[in-house]
């Protein structure tokens, strides 16, 4: 899905040093790994007891996130149809906006998840407008101190409800955001 960024992302390596250098990660996570559709996210940067939470779920654990993932991708891949011939209607993670709060220790994104679901004959999509904040709090490895986000907590700009229905009515029929 897309190109992602090919990196060494073992949670056993240095978290980031800095707020600034942890929102740059996240930053990449949907810009360059479209994470929204791939879960390829930089692991080194969450605690690996963090706690994920949305509208639908909440679990604990990366290596839990990493399997929810690994479960979900081959669907998501079959759903969408991927074609490297149509850039245009890939999945896509599309983020909007993104600052840190260093006061309060969270960087907060808000993005557009989008993608047409052309496997199904109705073709629904995928369009939710959401925020994530991602909190963290400096954390020890080998005597450095570095940054790790330790809780995920995802809303929708639509409630859960409307934007489960957009798996199964066509495209468009649903908003995307309330605001």
């Amino acid at each position: 899905m897309g190109e992602e960024k090919q990196i060494d992302n073992s949670p056993s390596l240095p978290p980031p040093k800095t707020p600034q250098e942890l929102m740059r990660l996240v930053q990449e996570d949907y810009e360059l790994n479209n994470y929204l559709w791939t879960g390829h996210i930089h692991l080194p940067a969450f605690e690996e007891d963090c706690t994920f939470t949305d509208p639908t779920l909440s679990f604990t654990g990366t290596q839990k996130f990493v399997s929810n993932v690994k479960n979900l991708v081959p669907i998501v891949e079959f759903l969408t149809q991927q074609s490297k011939s149509e850039e245009k209607s890939q999945p896509r993670s599309d983020l909007l906006d993104i600052s840190i709060n260093e006061e309060e220790s969270y960087i907060q994104t808000r993005w557009n998840m989008v993608g047409d679901l052309v496997a199904l004959p109705w073709k629904p999509a995928i369009d939710v407008i959401g925020r994530t904040k991602f909190w963290y709090r400096p954390t020890e490895n080998e005597g450095e101190t570095g940054y790790r986000v330790y809780f995920y907590d995802e809303e929708w700009e639509v409630a859960a409800s409307t934007a489960l229905l957009q798996l199964v009515t066509p495209k468009g029929s649903m908003p995307n955001s309330t605001k």
